[in-house]
């Protein structure tokens, strides 16, 4: 694993029909770029054993950060349930127990917004499938920094709400198929960063 000071980060926020959709997504990822972070409601029971599908599927480690925790490249992470993830500096992984928002805990919104301008086209923001508009206030807020956003063709939705709240804010990059979301990863390269 590394950890150089200026990797991209993406961050990835799902709910309802999510835990397949990253399976799939995963079985077709052959390249992480930098570290992924994603941020799934899920009782917290049930996180490692996604965590588990998601290291078959495509062999790259895959954890659940600790308090102060750094980020390190070449790393899949899975936020705990029960608990908002924040990034300090973009590096260091916080937690809160704050209140839910929009419902939820962790909130996708919160962990895309901890992210700071100083990361800038290092970083990308995907949603997924899931009930609500958590996520479209963090896809907007990427944008706003630089970064690439994404979310799920709303017509792959086992729920189509929270890419449909993103879509609305005109802050969305690409609609894309699982597939097509895959091949974003593989070919993620900010100093040749997708043209908009």
């Amino acid at each position: 694993m590394r950890t150089e000071d200026h990797f991209p980060i993406i961050i990835i926020g799902s709910s309802t029909g999510g835990p397949q959709v990253l399976e799939e997504i995963f079985s077709r990822v052959v390249r992480v770029p930098g570290a992924i972070i994603i941020v799934q409601h899920l009782f917290h029971s049930f996180v490692s054993v996604l965590g588990g599908q998601i290291h078959e599927a495509c062999g790259t480690p895959v954890a659940i950060p600790s308090e102060g925790e750094s980020v390190c490249a070449g790393t899949i992470y899975l936020a705990p349930g029960g608990r908002h993830l924040l990034l300090k500096n973009n590096r260091i992984f916080c937690f809160s127990d704050t209140d839910k928002l929009h419902g939820v805990r962790p909130s996708i919104d919160l962990a895309m917004r901890s992210l700071s301008p100083g990361q800038g086209k290092r970083c990308m923001g995907i949603l997924l499938t899931g009930m609500g508009e958590d996520g479209a206030k963090g896809i907007d807020h990427i944008r706003k920094i630089g970064g690439v956003t994404a979310v799920q063709d709303p017509l792959t939705c086992a729920i189509m709400s929270m890419p449909l709240s993103a879509i609305a804010t005109g802050s969305v990059d690409y609609i894309l198929s699982p597939q097509g979301i895959a091949t974003m990863i593989n070919t993620f390269d900010p100093g040749g960063q997708q043209s908009r």
